[in-house]
């Protein structure tokens, strides 16, 4: 069995085409895979953004938290675990002005935790805990492009994402939706088709 997590992050459930391309990627890995299970977590809602107390509990250790500090985690816990358990990451990532919504900055400070996704090490700096993974990154723009010099959302991405342990990330331009919205369907498709 295959397990896919799916990140989203637009505030439009209709209309974004993060999330569209999301599906696409989805639905092409359904055709490779015999089982597939997908677990989505749609950050604009969910995700929290880091507090003092928050980061306190973090550098807890587990085995000293209180209930509370156990009770403040548990979001973020379970934001890892399905990170850490997932074969295949899907993130549909909308930018917003030049950058990441902020929902989704929040999954990646809920995700990147010390010890758990990632650790010190004294000959590499730090190194990622969740490897063996392979993450498709579909960027929505209006005039954007994808890679280009005010595109700050996909380099972000593929960085964070190395830095965790992906290291095959692969990046799908939705972009220039509001340039060139007649095409966006069969751009997304060539670049899908290109990864499968």
């Amino acid at each position: 069995m295959t397990s896919v997590l799916h990140v989203t992050s637009s505030v439009r459930q209709n209309g974004s085409a993060s999330l569209s391309g999301g599906h696409a990627v989805i639905e092409r890995l359904q055709t490779r895979h015999e089982t597939l299970t997908v677990t989505t977590r749609a950050v604009s809602d969910e995700a929290t953004f880091l507090t003092e107390d928050w980061v306190g509990a973090s550098f807890t250790p587990a085995d000293e938290r209180t209930l509370n500090q156990h009770a403040m985690l548990a979001t973020s816990d379970a934001m890892v675990q399905e990170l850490l358990d997932a074969d295949i990451l899907v993130i549909s990532a909308s930018m917003y002005n030049f950058g990441l919504p902020a929902a989704l900055k929040a999954w990646v400070d809920h995700v990147a935790r010390p010890g758990v996704t990632f650790r010190p090490d004294p000959e590499q700096t730090y190194v990622g805990l969740a490897t063996g993974k392979t993450a498709y990154v579909v960027v929505a723009t209006g005039e954007t492009p994808v890679m280009g010099d005010m595109d700050f959302v996909s380099p972000y991405l593929v960085h964070v994402l190395g830095f965790l342990g992906l290291t095959d990330v692969h990046v799908i331009a939705a972009d220039m939706t509001v340039v060139d919205p007649a095409s966006l369907d069969r751009r997304v498709t060539a670049q899908i088709d290109a990864l499968f």
